[in-house]
């Protein structure tokens, strides 16, 4: 959710400038040092409680910042975030329906009213409002997301799929957004469809996250979400999948995915192998323990 700016106006503006990193318990207990607060700082306190998930104190302190200032918006917008947070939606969204009214053409409000919609289950309201902010602004990461996450709760995962992958390469959020591409073509997917476009898209897009700074040990869960998945696909005999116990057939490209032959064997010896990587980073010797059986468990089985 969008932070207002500060008032620059504000007298205690320089005194929250050099609180930026503080923890939100360190902040609260310096910004009741402050001789005289101000508006900002008591904005300041809320939001630091609602971070702390303080909901009572957040509500009190949202509930007495409008009963000294009604019209300030933006004491309108955070009784949106802390009813939002308290789970007050209707509230929330009637909130954030003001500040729309006052800023038209901001697209935090929109954004705002776009959460509001996707709790509330109205997911064609909350699309438009996430498209809207993403094709005007794509500093708006996380209207992607969203707009992400309503496609696939509306059955959408191909639409989902190009929402997150519209996000540039120049952005911060980009290999989250790729990480989420994966997972929105693949989780909670029937084994039984036919998974074989999603399974080798997601499989060069894992491949290709190496290049991003992906670190080891996300890029080995990954492997196994997508090799599992594949196993999964093949086990069902779903169209398109090789029968188990049988060797791929096709070109030597669509016979592999992520290093694994796209069958029975290569599959369950591709996630043995993942999974014995990720053993050897795990930190904690009982997540190792765990790992190591997962490996054997996928182990194919021989007569040796």
């Amino acid at each position: 959710m969008p932070v207002p700016r500060v008032d620059a106006n504000d007298p205690n503006a320089g005194f929250l400038a050099g609180l930026l990193a503080s923890a939100p318990a360190e902040l609260i207990a310096a910004l009741e040092a402050v001789p005289a607060a101000s508006l900002e700082t008591r904005l300041r306190e809320l939001r630091a409680r609602l971070e702390l998930r303080e909901q009572d104190a957040a509500a009190a302190a949202s509930a007495a910042l409008e009963a000294r200032h009604p019209d300030d918006w933006r004491v309108v917008w955070y009784r949106g975030v802390t009813s939002l947070v308290t789970g007050d939606h209707e509230v929330a969204a009637l909130s954030f329906d003001a500040v729309y009214d006052a800023f038209p053409g901001e697209p935090a409000p929109k954004l705002a009213l776009g959460i509001c919609a996707e709790v509330l289950g109205q997911l064609d309201n909350a699309a438009e409002y996430y498209r809207l902010v993403w094709a005007t602004d794509p500093g708006f990461v996380s209207a992607a997301f969203g707009l992400a996450r309503v496609q696939i709760a509306a059955g959408d995962r191909a639409g989902a799929a190009r929402t997150l992958e519209s996000v540039p390469e120049a952005s911060i959020h980009y290999t989250a957004a790729r990480v989420a591409t994966v997972r929105a073509r693949l989780r909670e997917r029937d084994a039984a469809e036919p998974l074989t476009a999603d399974l080798t898209a997601a499989g060069a897009q894992v491949a290709a996250l190496t290049g991003f700074g992906l670190d080891p040990v996300r890029r080995e869960q990954l492997t196994t979400e997508v090799l599992g998945k594949a196993l999964d696909w093949v086990l069902s005999g779903s169209p398109g999948a090789p029968p188990p116990g049988v060797s791929a057939a096709g070109p030597p490209e669509t016979r592999k995915l992520l290093g694994a032959e796209l069958d029975e064997r290569g599959l369950r010896l591709g996630l043995e192998r993942s999974y014995r990587m990720l053993a050897r980073l795990a930190q904690r010797g009982e997540e190792r323990i765990e790992l190591v059986e997962r490996a054997n468990r996928f182990r194919p089985r021989t007569w040796v």
